[in-house]
């Protein structure tokens, strides 16, 4: 049985998801979508992995009450 490699947005969301939770206890949504567009703007040989980082960011500011 082989496996596939995980896509790079999906490592950078599941990295965000298990690194970053707390971080919407210490910083604001507004703050959490402001690096998740900075993230979303990243070139190159990392955007993917940025991008997937920036929707868990997004996710997390829409769950902040």
């Amino acid at each position: 049985m082989s496996t596939q490699p995980i896509p790079d947005f999906v490592r950078g969301y599941n990295y965000a998801k298990r690194q970053c939770g707390r971080l919407a206890d210490i910083i604001s949504a507004a703050e959490l979508r402001e690096l998740a567009i900075v993230l979303a703007e990243t070139t190159g040989k990392n955007a993917e992995l940025a991008r997937g980082i920036a929707a868990y960011f997004v996710e997390l500011a829409g769950e902040e009450k």
